[in-house]
């Protein structure tokens, strides 16, 4: 797997599911493992995000990784 750096401290980011505040859709957040605040990213595709939230749970393993 190709890692994403953090293009403030180069830290890889950790890719996680999520969930909207208002809408309650699922997307995709990328976000820095060290700070969080130094990036944090989104991936709000709901095709996509269906498609990859089901090859996850096929192969049975969660995201979080970075």
């Amino acid at each position: 797997m190709n890692n994403i750096n953090c293009p403030i401290c180069s830290h890889a980011l950790s890719v996680r599911a999520a969930k909207g505040r208002k809408s309650n859709k699922p997307f995709i957040m990328l976000v820095c493992q060290k700070d969080g605040r130094h990036f944090r990213g989104f991936i709000t595709d709901q095709q996509y995000v269906k498609k990859v939230l089901e090859d996850q749970q096929l192969l049975g393993s969660g995201m979080g990784n970075g």
